[in-house]
Parts: C-alpha cells; structure tokens; sequence
C-alpha cells in the first residue's frame, strides 16, 4: 500500500526515520544476546504498566491494540520474534485507509530508498523492551495526535 500524502508530511513533522533509526541503532545487539523466550504474559502486563491494553493473536503470534475515534481507527500490531522489536501501524480516516505496513516499509515509503533498511531493534531482557516499548510509544502517540486533527 503507497502512504498517503498527508501521512507523509505527519511522519516528517514527528521526525519518523530519525527517531527510528535512534532506536535502532541504541538496541543494536547480537542476535545470540536476543531474548527470545519472553513471557507472553509478563509482556501484556508491561504493555498495562505503560499505559496501553494490547491483545495476542496466537495465530499470527503478535500483540496488537485497536484505538477508534468517530473518524479514526488506528491498529499498532508488535511482534517480538526472535527478540527483535518489529512494529506495524494501519490507520484509517473516515474509513479510507491511509497507511498500512510495517515501520520498515513505511520508512521506505517515506524515503524511497529500500537499499537503505533500519535494522529492527533487539531486547535482551524486559528492562531493553520497556524501553523500545516507551519510545515506540511515544512516536504512536505523536503519529495518533497528528491523525485525529487531520
């Protein structure tokens, strides 16, 4: 799906790529550190702990949440395969749908270079997903702001 040309200019005004590749590049780890045997339950209760009411979808094995506004519905889907961070946004306005992908995606949406890939962010414990988890949060909180008034 191509990004919407108001998503673009939302995701420059909250400096997407950087604040992405900032949490990519401070969760850079090696992947044998990767903490991939997380307690799905202990991570839906951190999600709780900062704020958020997140599902498991056993079958696609992510988390993810649904916000609606009388315009706005917006899904922020988290897989945590191998102990890596990879974040999804959908966001639909008036029930035409202006994004859908993964960060990554978007990012290359965004910049056009797909030669250029950010490295997804990697956890070695539940103190290094919080973390991701808080500033990956504050960028949906900055995104969903951005939405609701366009």
């Amino acid at each position: 799906m191509k990004v919407d040309s108001r998503i673009i200019e939302i995701l420059k005004s909250i400096n997407f790529i950087e604040r992405y590749e900032f949490l990519s590049k401070k969760h850079q780890f090696d992947l044998k550190e990767s903490f991939e045997r997380y307690d799905r339950e202990v991570v839906l209760k951190l999600f709780n702990e900062l704020g958020y009411e997140f599902s498991f979808n056993k079958k696609e094995n992510f988390f993810w949440m649904v916000e609606k506004t009388t315009e706005c519905e917006l899904q922020f889907k988290i897989s945590l395969k191998y102990g890596m961070g990879e974040f999804i946004w959908l966001a639909w306005k008036n029930s035409e749908q202006l994004v859908g992908g993964t960060w990554g995606i978007i990012k290359e949406q965004l910049d056009g270079k797909e030669n250029d890939k950010i490295k997804k962010p990697i956890f070695r414990n539940y103190d290094d997903l919080k973390e991701i988890l808080s500033e990956a949060f504050l960028m949906y909180e900055d995104f969903k702001n951005e939405i609701i008034v366009l």
